[in-house]
């Protein structure tokens, strides 16, 4: 819909460490390897790549990315317009549940309780940071063009 170049940042992070390790793992896969501290090292290092190329582009961040301890001021202030697309939990899980459960909720009593807490400090960190928020539920006016066009008009109401 822009002409705009797409990265999304799990995609970048699994090609960055894949190629420097002459691995082929999943982003899961990687998060169990590395560990939540060296994945989010990891990703800071994916998204700076991504900061050294050319303005005008469109990045799909992953849902940590935001409380990535690793992440400074600076990074934040680097990524531009911030959408936030909002997800109710139990679309979200339902989701999720599709690939496994993911290595952080893998060993949680409930991990579905320990999703929605995990989301209550990332959406916090969201709306800290976020110039928009879409707050998609099961309607109709939830397709991915719809979106789109939201975030797109927002986007235009802004510069």
């Amino acid at each position: 819909m822009t002409g705009m170049p797409f990265f999304d940042t799990d995609d970048m992070l699994r090609e960055f460490y894949n190629r420097s390790t002459g691995s082929d793992l999943t982003v899961r896969e990687i998060f169990l390897d590395l560990g939540e501290t060296g994945f989010r090292q990891l990703e800071v290092q994916a998204l700076r790549m991504l900061f050294s190329g050319d303005d005008g582009i469109i990045i799909a961040l992953g849902g940590g990315v935001l409380s990535n301890p690793f992440l400074t001021d600076d990074d934040r202030k680097e990524l531009g317009f911030l959408c936030c697309i909002d997800v109710q939990d139990d679309i979200a899980f339902q989701r999720i549940l599709l690939n496994g459960l993911p290595p952080f909720l893998m060993d949680k009593e409930d991990p579905f309780e320990a999703l929605c807490e995990m989301n209550l400090g990332r959406r916090a960190m969201f709306r800290k940071y976020a110039d928009f928020i879409v707050e998609i539920g099961d309607a109709a006016d939830a397709t991915p063009e719809k979106t789109a066009e939201k975030i797109l008009s927002a986007y235009g109401e802004m510069v």
